[in-house]
Parts: C-alpha cells; structure tokens; sequence
C-alpha cells in the first residue's frame, strides 16, 4: 500500500526521521513539493545528516528516491548534497529528479531578499529563492531541469529573464545578479544531474501500474499551505495531501494511506499568529530541550504547548488515517504538560481553527493540564513500557482527534521509535 507522510503543524515536525524509519518498507520514496527551504534531519551510522532536497529515503538500500515535478530546485544545493551523501557510502544508482522540476535561479534568492526586506508584513521566508521560483511558474515564466542540458538554450532562456528580475531588483535598490556570474556554475551542474534526470511522471505512473509500493515525502506543514494556512505567513506550495496529485503526475487512484506527522508540542518559525506559544522561562526550557532551532536557518523556534484545535483541522483536511507523534521524549522532565482543547474570543469557546490571522491573533487558548510522568522515555522500546501518565497523555490525544497515534519517537535515532502496528 501507498503511504503519504504529511506535516500536521507549522513544519518541522520531524518528518525526516518518520521517512528514514518507514522508507525501507517502499520500494520508491517521492519528494513531491517545496524546495531547500525545507531541513529534513536524519541520524545515519551515528552521524546527523540534514537534507534540504534530496529525499530522506536516500538512505535506504534498495529503495528509488524521486525529486518531482512539483519541487523547485537549486541545482548547487543539489550537487552539494549529492556529494555529501556519498561520503556515508549512498551510491545515488536509484536516485531521479524531475525533468520538469523548477529551477531556483540566484535572481530568486536576491528578489526574495528584497522581498522581504521591504514587506509591510515581515513573513520571516528562508530568503532562499522558494516564493519567487514558484511566482514564475504561476506567472509561466519558469526555467526547468531539464533546460540545464544544453548552455546556448539556457543562455536563450534566461538572458530575457535576467532582465525582467534585475529590473525588479533595481525598483527595490538591490544588487543586481549577472548571468555571467553564474551560468558556467548552473551548466557544470546540469552535467552532473543529467544522469539522474528523468520524465518522473511517466515513471511514477510505471512503478504505480507495476504495483510498486511508494511512499510520498511532504515538506513544511499544512498550517503553511498556501490555501489552507496562516495566509500570508505561508510557505508557496501544498504540503496537503492535494500537493501530491500537482507535484508527481499520479492521480487519486494512486493514494492509500496517510499518515500525518506531528511533535507532541507545537513550533513555529517566522511570524504569524500563534495561539499555543509559551514565553519566558517554559517557552527557553521547552526550546532547549527540544533543541528547537531551525534545520535549514538555525533560527530558535517559537515553541508552545500541543494545539488540538489546529491539530484536528490538519487532520480533518489531508484525511489523516493515523499520526505518528515526535519527540515525545522532550516532555519528560516537565512537571505539568497542557494541551489546547478550545479558543475563547469575545467570551465564547469555539473549536474551529479559521487560518486568518485576525482571528488567531484574538483568540485565548483553552487548556486541559497533564500530570508530568517524570521519566526517561528514551529507552522505551514498547507502547506498555511507557510510563502511564505518557499513555494517558497520548490517548487523550487520540480521543480528542479521533485518529489513533501509530508511531511514538522517544529520540533521535532510527531505532528510538515505538511501533503500535
């Protein structure tokens, strides 16, 4: 059977480990969207390895790793991790990106900049180049992998384009970015990804007819979407479950399951409205022992308690089977633990998590408080061995949702993963 692995929060809720645990049971793992903004962490042969684009699968031997369509890409920070993987010993034989991938071009990555800086709204982007990219496909401007191969059509290409963005840049008074500067560089790394580049959609659609098991890789969260999230404070694609029809070539026949990720807590990074955030010395506590600082920028995370409101809105919208639920193991030493149940604004409750920021600026959370269990759960390897208070703790979870927690990470590593199946 298929398997989607989605993001339930604002991202970062460990889906590279989830995918590194569950890719050597599928014969094919997907990255379907999004781009290196993305800090997907893995533990491999003791050493921690974060992949902004390659798909966390990698590591699996045996499995076929796929970069689609729908991920915009930067071809130097491709390469770069090619050749960091290599050094653990991954041959990259079963590795393909996308023909029709986006590219990221360093004209991206300066608009981004200006962008931002200029914003009335600050959105804290990664400033790497993923909204503009994804503006020019929308805008049926963009330059693709597979327009890499060849340096005279990509010089024909992007030459009329360079003007457009510098022309923009300049409005803003930034730096422009020649092609000079840097097409030598794209072309080099067309070269080495021309052994790898492939139609993924006709290849996809084989391995599915073939009966070829795959396992779908999100990045970001839904609370990011740019349909369904805290618009504006938004990533620019669909880490939902719809993303994957638009980022892949496969059609609905092609979903089974779909498992949502989600910390048993609540982060965020960049603005936007918040309701579950802590502050002061339990927002520093839960922060440090968490180690909650951004994969892909290092900044801290804003950090909160688990918020059941957002969480059942993410579930109900990717139709989320069952949750594997993170760093469980970060709420040991506390000793109360709370949950958001309800908002309350203008004096009544609700449950509904309406994405405006208007609203999720007002509301006030309404807690349900825990017990602490007081435990090292890190060496737990059975669902019975948890301390009780930590299964009270995740069956209040699953009551309240109505979706049945699968998985249960007490750490880091692979093998610090508790199976409920």
């Amino acid at each position: 059977m298929n398997l989607a692995v989605i993001g339930l929060q604002w991202g970062d809720e460990g889906k590279g480990k989830a995918i590194d645990y569950l890719a050597s049971g599928f014969d094919v793992v997907v990255r379907y969207q999004g781009g290196h903004n993305a800090g997907h962490t893995i533990y491999y042969k003791g050493q921690k390895i974060i992949l902004h684009l390659l798909p966390s699968g990698i590591f699996s031997p045996g499995t076929t790793s796929v970069i689609g369509n729908g991920v915009v890409i930067n071809p130097l920070q491709l390469i770069k991790e090619i050749e960091n993987v290599k050094k653990y010993g991954v041959t990259l034989e079963k590795f393909v990106v996308s023909y029709f991938a986006p590219l990221i071009l360093p004209e991206h990555q300066r608009l981004d900049i200006v962008f931002e800086n200029s914003r009335y709204i600050k959105i804290g982007t990664t400033k790497r180049g993923i909204g503009p990219a994804y503006e020019d496909l929308t805008g049926r401007r963009a330059i693709f992998a597979r327009d890499l191969l060849d340096k005279d059509d990509f010089y024909k290409k992007v030459k009329p384009l360079n003007k457009y963005y510098n022309k923009l840049i300049g409005a803003y008074d930034g730096e422009k970015v020649e092609i000079d500067q840097y097409i030598d560089e794209y072309i080099e790394a067309g070269k080495i990804l021309k052994p790898f580049a492939q139609n993924t959609v006709y290849l996809l659609n084989e391995y599915f007819r073939r009966g070829r098991s795959i396992l779908f890789e999100g990045a970001q969260g839904i609370l990011l979407d740019i349909n369904f999230g805290t618009y504006p404070f938004v990533t620019s694609s669909n880490p939902s479950v719809g993303g994957i029809f638009a980022g892949t070539g496969l059609s609905h026949k092609a979903m089974g399951q779909i498992t949502g990720i989600s910390k048993a807590y609540t982060t965020r990074v960049g603005g936007g409205p918040f309701p579950a955030e802590l502050s002061g010395e339990s927002a520093e506590f839960l922060r440090e022992k968490g180690k909650e600082y951004g994969a892909t920028t290092g900044r801290p995370r804003r950090v909160g308690w688990l918020d059941l409101v957002a969480l059942k809105y993410a579930l109900m919208i990717n139709g989320v089977d069952d949750v594997f639920l993170t760093k469980l193991d970060v709420l040991d030493e506390f000793d109360e633990i709370n949950v958001v149940t309800a908002y309350e604004t203008a004096g009544k409750k609700s449950d509904v998590f309406d994405p405006s920021i208007d609203y999720l600026s007002s509301v006030k959370p309404v807690l349900k408080s825990f017990p602490g269990w007081k435990k090292n759960t890190g060496e737990t390897v059975k669902y019975a061995d948890l301390p009780p208070r930590a299964r009270d703790y995740i069956e209040f979870i699953e009551n309240f949702t109505g979706v049945p927690v699968c998985c249960i990470s007490v750490g880091a590593a692979r093998e610090q993963t508790i199976s409920r199946t």
